[in-house]
């Protein structure tokens, strides 16, 4: 039964198809110059490949938030400082600051992050508890060291 229904759906989906050799026609039948319907026909199909293109990017983020939302992190808010570098990370791990410049935050895993921003690397290692590790690297060069970490 199912696939009987599925079956009549698709086909009177399809019965209101036309190609795009129908549309020209019929546009050039009404007396319209076969530029306009060409020029026509094109913004029609810049259109659906937009809309199709939306509708992606909504359901890869309705994907991602989802996969996103059961990861348990044991951590909401964190300050990590060395000499010469001062970093936060807030909400959630999603926004993060180095030096008082705005950084990225990459997620790795579910036991591994990293902040990058203002010629810095910053790695994070978690467990259960909350931050087990912390240590940065500069872009350039191979200066690094360890971070200490504060927890709120």
């Amino acid at each position: 039964m199912k696939k009987l229904v599925m079956i009549a759906v698709t086909l009177s989906t399809l019965a209101g198809c036309t190609t795009q050799a129908d549309r020209m026609a019929k546009c050039e039948a009404q007396g319209i110059s076969r530029d306009t319907c060409y020029l026509a026909e094109q913004n029609r199909t810049a259109a659906v490949n937009a809309a199709a293109e939306k509708q992606a990017m909504e359901n890869a983020a309705a994907v991602q938030h989802a996969q996103e939302a059961k990861v348990h992190d044991p951590l909401r808010e964190a300050s990590f400082s060395s000499n010469g570098l001062n970093a936060t990370l807030s909400n959630g791990f999603f926004s993060a600051t180095v030096n008082g410049k705005k950084a990225t935050v990459k997620r790795l895993n579910a036991n591994f992050y990293e902040i990058h921003g203002n010629g810095f690397v910053i790695s994070i290692s978690l467990d259960e508890n909350g931050i087990t590790d912390a240590s940065w690297n500069k872009t350039k060069g191979r200066e690094h060291g360890l971070l200490q970490v504060t927890q709120k």
